[in-house]
């Protein structure tokens, strides 16, 4: 199995790429991966939630500083991501979808498949490794929109998310903008 394999049945069984997952914290992550680029705000009007990242991994952060979803973008062929002390490794992503299901099969992963009507060259496979924490790996016919299907359905995209968290606090207005989009408009 290739290591971006591993780390893929990894997310889909436990919800955690690393120390990455849902509910971590922001200066944690910025502790161990180094800083974080600034991919900026979600909504026009707040800064909360916010887009951040490492490598090629880009996640939305609450206003608490927590984690609450990740995404990888598979279809480039290859994914930058981040390893402690701000170092990366780059992970060839193509596999296929007899591949993948053998692997999180081995894995004793469990999933269902989900299609949808308007998006026939897609499906997606969506696990729920912990409670209000899910995992979906998005399969795709084609490397590309407007090129013909493939033989087998390939991986395009991985996503990790949680359901919003009612209790998060609001942000203390006497502290000190923390370097990461924080300070209110």
């Amino acid at each position: 199995m290739t290591d971006f394999l591993t780390r893929l049945t990894g997310l889909a069984a436990t919800g955690t790429l690393g120390d990455l997952y849902c509910g971590a914290s922001l200066p944690e992550l910025a502790a161990r991966y180094g800083e974080p680029w600034d991919g900026g705000r979600i909504h026009r009007d707040t800064r909360w939630p916010h887009h951040f990242g490492w490598g090629d991994v880009q996640t939305v952060v609450c206003r608490c500083r927590q984690l609450r979803s990740l995404s990888l973008p598979i279809w480039h062929g290859e994914l930058e991501l981040p390893l402690p002390g701000g170092e990366s490794v780059t992970l060839d992503t193509r596999i296929g979808e007899t591949a993948l299901t053998a692997a999180l099969t081995a894995a004793g992963c469990a999933w269902q498949t989900v299609t949808y009507e308007n998006l026939p060259n897609q499906r997606n496979l969506e696990f729920s490794p912990a409670e209000e924490v899910r995992v979906t790996l998005v399969l795709t016919d084609r490397e590309a929109y407007d090129e013909p299907p493939l033989e087998e359905w390939v991986l395009h995209k991985a996503l990790l998310w949680s359901y919003d968290h009612v209790d998060c606090p609001e942000p203390d207005p006497t502290l000190p903008d923390d370097g990461w989009g924080a300070a209110e408009l």
